[in-house]
């Protein structure tokens, strides 16, 4: 398992109504806090703060088109203006399956991706692909 529970960075929740949410540094405003909406944030100060990815290089929910469906990307990390990591976010409630695989791997395939990373925080997969081989990693690279 990845150590995804570092030093506790400040994550900004508030409740109005009947609704919490949460703050997102990237998009600099605040989300209803649902458990995939808290992972994604959970991994976005992971990637920027023990990763170093810069958080202009990181996309959230951006939409794509696949043979006139549109989908969206929970977190692409781009480098050199290419697409390079693919992060598909799940509810820490239920089991990662092969659904959950074969939607990454279409939306990679799609995008052209290196890396790929899926996640519920309790299970983490993640891997790239060398011609028609998958190899599994125990953690995404580290921005160099």
């Amino acid at each position: 398992m990845i150590n995804i529970f570092y030093k506790k960075r400040s994550i900004k929740v508030y409740k109005y109504n009947l609704f919490n949410y949460i703050y997102c540094i990237k998009r600099n405003r605040y989300y209803i806090l649902t458990n995939e909406e808290y992972i994604r944030q959970i991994i976005l100060l992971y990637l920027i703060y023990i990763k170093g990815y810069n958080i202009s290089s990181i996309y959230l929910e951006n939409k794509i088109k696949i043979k006139n469906k549109i989908f969206k990307i929970d977190i692409l990390i781009v480098r050199n203006n290419l697409p390079y990591i693919l992060i598909e976010c799940k509810t820490y409630k239920r089991k990662i399956n092969y659904l959950n695989i074969d939607q990454i791997l279409k939306y990679g395939n799609h995008l052209n991706i290196k890396y790929y990373w899926l996640t519920n925080i309790y299970n983490n997969i993640i891997f790239y692909k060398k011609k028609r081989k998958i190899i599994f990693l125990k953690e995404i690279p580290t921005n160099l």
